[in-house]
């Protein structure tokens, strides 16, 4: 019967970045996705890597800013692996915040409304901003279709294995520790288990991960054709108080994005839609020439106190990383380290105590 090293369950962002670079310290892997790799939470993000977010976690702080560290290092290795670019954007946010929020960024500087408009002559101050204050943090953004792209054809590359359309139902056990994963169609042998299932990772047993979906509606504009230039209407992302604004390199720019607890429903609602567009035009009237090309949800991976579960779990070489709520896409590059580091019993780059999966034990 073929083994692997490590079998890492789900082929998100987060599970094919950490696959890949266990496969680049030279461990035998396989990736078991339930659906298509990176299409369920990676794909319907927007992918903002907010480091600057001021509502991050405390202890979850130092990771962001590492991880966004990290990212052009990141896309660079991933870009000459994969041929496939994930089109990170460096020209920052322009974000609004109450005017009394605390922002503990560096490099984060609060900006007058003249230079808002130097910087965006196309974006107009909505009724909400006007009780804000507004800031030019310097947060990277990717493309996080494209980001996962590469990292299924850079896995591909290094010869990570994958099956694909079968759901892990179960952990397989042998002298008290993980032996590997059963499917409904077969079982795969491993030195280890990573569940990176996501909203899904409460349905492997027998020891759940307790994540939960939080569902997230987005909407994608992009130029009329005969407009269409290739060159977004506006440079920075915009986190407006209405609405988030993502513009990509190719023109396109994303709408977004909602928090809804709506269990494993990943249907759109057309008021939700249409009322994002509607704040998007109020801040960019000149999105009004624009096109609705689409509009998804996707279901986050929340856990129960909304931060990160990475680590080992009670039984042992059997691990956890999910639970990355919002933030998936930005904490791609620093989880694939530190589980890497950890499952090779390397030393870690930061502590991992705060986010291990015993923590919710009874």
């Amino acid at each position: 019967m073929k083994s692997w090293d490590a079998v890492i369950i789900g082929a998100g962002v987060i599970g094919l970045s950490l696959g890949w670079r266990l496969r680049l310290e030279g461990l035998r892997v396989l990736l078991i996705e339930k659906g298509e790799p990176g299409r369920e939470a990676s794909y319907a993000a927007g992918g903002m890597i907010a480091h600057c977010d001021p509502h991050l976690a405390p202890e979850l702080k130092p990771l962001a800013l590492a991880s966004a560290q990290m990212y052009p290092e990141f896309v660079a290795e991933l870009r000459q692996e994969s041929g496939v670019s994930p089109d990170l954007r460096e020209q920052g946010t322009i974000a609004f915040f109450p005017a009394d929020e605390q922002l503990d960024c560096a490099d984060a500087r609060r900006i007058e409304p003249a230079e808002v408009t130097a910087l965006e002559p196309l974006f107009t101050h909505t009724t909400k901003s006007f009780g804000s204050q507004a800031y030019l943090l310097p947060e990277r953004s990717v493309d996080p279709r494209a980001l996962c792209h590469a990292l299924v054809e850079a896995a591909k590359t290094r010869g990570i294995d994958f099956v694909t359309g079968s759901a892990v139902t179960e952990i397989e056990v042998q002298s008290g520790r993980a032996t590997g994963v059963k499917t409904a169609h077969s079982s795969y042998a491993a030195g280890c288990v990573i569940n990176c299932a996501g909203a899904w990772a409460a349905q492997i047993q027998p020891l759940p991960i307790p994540t939960r979906p939080a569902k997230g509606q987005m909407v994608c504009v992009v130029p009329a054709p005969e407009t269409k230039s290739g060159t977004p209407l506006i440079q920075h992302v915009i986190r407006a108080p209405e609405v988030y604004l993502i513009p990509r390199s190719d023109g396109r720019i994303l709408l977004g994005a909602t928090l809804e607890d709506a269990g494993f429903d990943k249907r759109t609602d057309a008021d939700t839609i249409e009322r994002l567009y509607r704040f998007a035009t109020e801040a960019v009237p000149a999105i009004g020439q624009m096109r609705i090309h689409d509009a998804w949800a996707g279901l986050r991976p929340a856990s129960p106190d909304d931060r990160p579960i990475l680590g080992e779990t009670s039984l042992p070489r059997y691990y956890a990383a999910t639970g990355h709520y919002r933030d998936g896409i930005m904490l791609a590059p620093i989880t694939a380290r530190l589980m890497t580091q950890l499952i090779l019993s390397k030393p870690l780059q930061f502590s991992l105590d705060a986010f291990s999966p015993r923590r919710f034990a009874r």
